[in-house]
């Protein structure tokens, strides 16, 4: 059974140099002609931007309740509430983002018109900074070839089928009479998977830095490895009050790029963090996962980025 996720979504497109915001939902009020003795009419109308499987139940919850609604023809279901003030959540299926919405007043004697628009899922979505640091013994010559599973947004040097110089052992690469600290890309890729058998981490805004230090600790992170990667990962993952994260290790990161490295590494270390934030009611039933101290002996390189999932990724 899918587990249900609330999250609200305000997407924006850029058309005519102009930038629409098209919301998830907008509520309307009509009259009643016909009001019930249980309560107030709510009325849900669901509208969808891409190929969908009709007459799917609609699962709906009001301020936390989890039910299923069967949908008419017409993309419509109706139920009797009492008149009051809550928030919904919505989801249909897992081609498409959930709803939640924000306090909503539901008007005795009138019908409350919750009109949704449900998104799509497949969207690409960036890969966020993978850094590479090369750790020769010694000064070498190196050359790194990158694949990306989807379109090169950014990288930094300016990768030009591929990147060549010469790596330092403290992971620094100097390229064209440039230092650097590490190479840097960015892509937009069609990634959307949270294994739950895999297990993961249940983070809470107050511990999230102390637990990522402990999960990095474990891996095997240096010091400058954990700072560049906390600083830049917690400020996102603080914005949420829990954050659900996994952890994506070594020949299983082909599936966001390949690297080819010349001379060829005694170790190649990936590690990505798929994420997704969690905002609202909660309930799974998840093992930690499992991690293994990553062998960094010898020519060591490590590769680290991550993906926010969009919010329907997560199934049981």
């Amino acid at each position: 059974m899918r587990t249900l996720f609330f999250f609200l979504l305000i997407s924006s497109n850029l058309l005519a140099n102009k930038l629409e915001i098209i919301p998830d939902y907008f509520v309307s009020y009509q009259a009643d002609k016909k009001p019930g003795t249980a309560g107030s009419r709510i009325r849900v109308v669901c509208d969808f931007d891409a190929d969908y499987a009709p007459f799917r139940e609609l699962r709906f919850g009001m301020n936390g309740s989890n039910e299923r609604i069967k949908m008419n023809d017409k993309n419509e279901v109706e139920v009797f509430r009492k008149a009051q003030k809550a928030v919904f959540q919505f989801y249909y299926d897992s081609n498409f983002q959930e709803i939640e919405t924000d306090s909503i007043e539901v008007k005795k004697g009138q019908i409350t018109v919750i009109s949704l628009n449900f998104k799509a899922t497949n969207n690409p979505r960036p890969v966020k900074k993978p850094v590479i640091y090369l750790y020769p013994e010694s000064d070498t010559d190196v050359s790194v070839e990158l694949k990306t599973a989807g379109e090169l947004t950014f990288t930094y040097p300016s990768y030009a089928k591929g990147w060549k110089g010469t790596a330092h052992p403290d992971g620094s690469i100097d390229i064209n009479g440039t230092h650097y600290p590490y190479l840097f890309w960015e892509s937009e890729q069609r990634f959307n998977t949270f294994d739950l058998k895999t297990g993961g981490f249940l983070l809470d805004k107050e511990n999230m830095v102390t637990s990522l230090e402990k999960h990095l600790t474990k891996l095997g992170f240096n010091d400058k490895e954990k700072t560049d990667f906390i600083t830049y990962w917690a400020p996102q993952l603080q914005q949420h009050k829990q954050v659900l994260i996994q952890f994506i290790l070594n020949d299983s990161c082909n599936d966001f790029a390949t690297l080819e490295i010349q001379p060829k590494p005694e170790n190649l270390n990936r590690v990505y963090m798929v994420w997704r934030g969690i905002d609202g009611p909660f309930k799974i039933f998840l093992d930690p996962q499992k991690l293994k101290t990553l062998d960094r002996k010898g020519f060591d390189v490590l590769e680290w980025g991550g993906i926010e999932l969009n919010r329907s990724a997560i199934a049981n």
